[in-house]
C-alpha cells in the first residue's frame, strides 16, 4: 500500500460506509477496502477518536465521517462534485443528507430488530466474525440494537407507528421527485447517495421492501442512483455489503 492509495477503512454493512463506496465509485477512483468486524472497536479507535467508520486514508491522512469524507473528495475529484455549488442547493442537500443519517438509519434499525428480520441483520453484521466468536456475539447484537434504538426514541415507538411515519418518510421523498430526477437541484448530489444508501438497507426489511414498492418514483429514482454509483453487475444486495 503506497501513500497514494485510496483506502477505505469500513464496517461491511454500514450503510454510511456503502454510502462512502457509492461515492468513490461515482467518481471512477481506485480504492482499496480493509474491513473491520464489530470485535475490532479497539483497531477501530486508532483510527478515529470517536470510535466509528468509515474512516478514509489517503497521502498520510485520516478522514473519519462519510460528510467530511465527500468534502475530501470532492476537493480531490473536483470534476464530479456532489456537494452543490449553489449555497441554497447545498444547504438543502446538507438537510436531506443529516436527515437520511440521523433519522431514517434509525427507522431501519428499529425495522431490522423487529423478529421477522433480526436474523438477516445479524448475518449482515457478523459478516467478518464467522465461527465462534459469531455465535458468542450473535445473541447480544439484537439487545445492544434495540437498546440504542429505545435510547434514541423511535424503538420506543409500536410497529404501527414506525411504519406510518416510515410511509410518510418514503412519500416526502416521492413528493420532492414529482418534477425531479434527483433530490436537489439538476444532477446527483450526496443527498440522493446518502438517501439511497439508506433506502437499500431498509429494503432488507420485509416491511421497508413492501413500503418501498408502492412509490413508482421513489423507485425509479433508486435505480438512477444505481446506474451512476454501483459498478456494472453488482446487485444492491452486493453494494450493501461489499
Amino acid at each position: 500500500m503506497t501513500t497514494d492509495t485510496i483506502t477505505l477503512h469500513q464496517y461491511q454493512a454500514s450503510p454510511f460506509c456503502a454510502k462512502i463506496r457509492r461515492v468513490l465509485y461515482y467518481k471512477y477512483l481506485n480504492f482499496e477496502v480493509v474491513n473491520y468486524a464489530l470485535l475490532d472497536i479497539s483497531k477501530v479507535r486508532k483510527l478515529s477518536t470517536i470510535g466509528k467508520l468509515p474512516v478514509l486514508e489517503h497521502k498520510g491522512n485520516l478522514i473519519a465521517d462519510s460528510s467530511k469524507i465527500t468534502e475530501y473528495l470532492d476537493e480531490l475529484t473536483p470534476d464530479k462534485p456532489l456537494i452543490p455549488a449553489s449555497s441554497i442547493h447545498r444547504a438543502h442537500a446538507h438537510i436531506i443528507e443529516d436527515w437520511a443519517d440521523e433519522s431514517l438509519y434509525f427507522y431501519d434499525v428499529t425495522m431490522r430488530c423487529w423478529d421477522n428480520n433480526i436474523t438477516l441483520l445479524e448475518d449482515d453484521l457478523l459478516i467478518e466474525n464467522p465461527g465462534f466468536f459469531g455465535r458468542l456475539i450473535r445473541p447480544i447484537v439484537g439487545k445492544a440494537l434495540r437498546k440504542t434504538t429505545a435510547t434514541q426514541g423511535v424503538g420506543r415507538k409500536s410497529k404501527e407507528q414506525v411504519l406510518e411515519d416510515v410511509d410518510a418518510h418514503f412519500s416526502a421523498l416521492e413528493s420532492l421527485l414529482e418534477n425531479n430526477d434527483w433530490l436537489v437541484g439538476g444532477q446527483l448530489s450526496i443527498a440522493d447517495i446518502s438517501v439511497a444508501s439508506m433506502c437499500t438497507v431498509m429494503d432488507r426489511a420485509d416491511e421497508g421492501r413492501e413500503l418501498m414498492a408502492g412509490f413508482p418514483r421513489l423507485c425509479d429514482w433508486r435505480n438512477r442512483v444505481d446506474e451512476l454509483t454501483v459498478p456494472s453487475g453488482v446487485s444492491r444486495e452486493d453494494i450493501a455489503l461489499s
